[in-house]
């Protein structure tokens, strides 16, 4: 079973606050769960890594995913 993938589009904070581990705008991102870190979802947030290499990036708003069409 393949994860699903959404599209980077920053929203809130995403966008006000851009840090050098997230993507680009546009970016093929899946979610991922590191070890030890709070569940996804967790007051919104979220992890993510890149789609296509896997490259994690870090933690993003859920808002700012959205679906791959």
């Amino acid at each position: 079973m393949s994860a699903k993938v959404y599209t980077f589009e920053p929203v809130g904070f995403d966008l006000f606050d851009r840090r050098a581990h997230q993507p680009a705008p546009g970016t093929h991102v899946v979610k991922t769960q590191p070890f030890g870190c709070p569940r996804n979802g967790t007051m919104g947030h979220c992890y993510d890594a890149d789609a296509a290499s896997g490259a994690f990036y870090g933690l993003v708003l859920l808002a700012s995913l959205q679906p791959l069409r």
